[in-house]
C-alpha cells in the first residue's frame, strides 16, 4: 500500500543530427500516446503502443522506461523492474532518475534490499538526488531500518523541490553544413519530475512510523501533509484513518476508511488488527469497521 507512480512528462529534446540508438519522430509521438493512455488509466492501449514500439526498436531505452512506468501503475513490479533494467542496458546506465525509479518498483514489490541499493547506485551519479533520499529512507523503514531510514526521511522532507528537469542522457553530436565547417550538437534525453507523489509517499513512511511509536499528533500531521499532495492516496487515507482512531476521534477515522482503495482487501484487516489496542485504548471499536 505504499508506492505510487509518479506519472511522468517525458520529454525528448534534439539539436543536430540523429544518432545511432535515436528513434524517429513517428516513434517518439507513439511513446507519448502511449503516456497519454496510461494517464488517463487506459493500460491496454498504453501497453499495446509500447510493445509495438519495442518490436519496431528492440534497443530503444526511451520505450523499455515508457512500459516499465505501465507496469508499476499495473502492480506488475517484476515485469517493471525487467524493463527498468533494460531501459540501463541500453543506455540508461549512468542515470540516478532510472536507478531510483528500479528501487521504487522493487520496494513496491517489498524486495527492499535490492530497492536500497538502486538508491544507493543513484546517489552514486548524484549525492543530493532528493527522489533517491526519500525512496531509500522509506525502504529502510518499511524493511525496519528505522535509523537509517527517518535521517532519510526527515532530509528529503525539509525542502519541497517542486518539478524539475533530470537529464537521462545527453550527446555530443556532429552537424553538417552546406555553408562551412561541421558544427557541435547536442542529442539530450530529459525527463520533468513531478515532487508531489514522492513527497506524499515519504509523509506516509515518516507518518507510519511515528504512529507505530506513539506520536500521533506528529504522525497526523505528516498524513495531512500526504493526502494534500495526493488526496487519493489510498496508504495515507488509511494510516490517517488508524492515527484518528487512537486520537479518540473514532467517526473521522472511519470516515478515512470510505477513501476509494483503502478497505475490503487482505492488508487492510491484517494492519487494523496489528493497530487494535491503540485504537481500542482510545475508545473506538475495529470490529464496526
Amino acid at each position: 500500500m505504499r508506492r505510487i507512480l509518479a506519472v511522468l512528462a517525458i520529454v525528448v529534446v534534439v539539436l543536430g543530427a540523429p544518432t545511432p540508438g535515436r528513434a524517429d519522430e513517428e516513434t517518439d509521438l507513439t511513446i507519448m500516446d502511449a503516456q497519454l493512455n496510461l494517464m488517463m488509466g487506459d493500460i491496454p492501449h498504453a501497453l499495446e503502443n509500447i510493445n509495438a514500439v519495442i518490436a519496431d526498436n528492440p534497443e530503444y531505452p526511451l520505450a523499455y522506461l515508457m512500459r516499465a512506468q505501465i507496469w508499476q501503475a499495473d502492480g506488475e513490479f517484476k515485469k517493471s523492474v525487467d524493463d527498468y533494467s533494460q531501459a540501463i542496458a541500453f543506455g540508461f546506465d549512468h542515470s540516478p532518475y532510472i536507478y531510483t525509479q528500479r528501487g521504487d518498483a522493487r520496494a513496491a514489490g517489498g524486495d527492499f534490499a535490492p530497492a536500497i541499493a538502486d538508491y544507493n547506485q543513484a546517489l552514486t551519479f548524484n549525492a543530493g538526488f532528493w527522489p533517491a533520499i526519500a525512496g531509500r529512507g522509506a525502504a529502510l523503514v518499511d524493511s525496519g531500518d528505522v535509523a537509517h531510514g527517518l535521517p532519510d526521511l526527515d532530509r528529503a522532507l525539509a525542502n519541497d523541490p517542486g518539478d524539475f528537469t533530470e537529464v537521462l542522457k545527453s550527446e555530443h553530436v556532429q552537424v553538417q553544413s552546406r555553408k562551412g565547417p561541421p558544427q557541435q550538437g547536442t542529442n539530450a534525453l530529459t525527463v520533468t519530475i513531478h515532487s508531489a507523489p514522492a513527497m506524499a509517499d515519504a509523509y506516509v513512511a515518516r507518518g507510519k512510523l511515528r504512529f507505530a511509536q506513539g506520536a500521533y499528533k506528529p504522525a497526523l500531521a505528516d498524513l495531512d501533509a500526504a493526502v494534500k499532495r495526493v488526496p487519493k492516496l489510498a496508504a495515507a487515507h488509511f494510516y490517517r484513518g488508524l492515527t484518528l482512531l487512537a486520537l479518540g476521534r473514532c467517526q473521522d477515522g472511519q470516515t478515512e476508511f470510505r477513501a476509494p482503495g483503502v478497505t475490503g482487501t487482505a492488508t487492510f484487516q491484517t494492519a487494523l488488527t496489528q493497530h487494535k489496542d491503540a485504537v481500542a485504548k482510545a475508545g473506538c471499536a475495529v470490529e464496526k469497521l
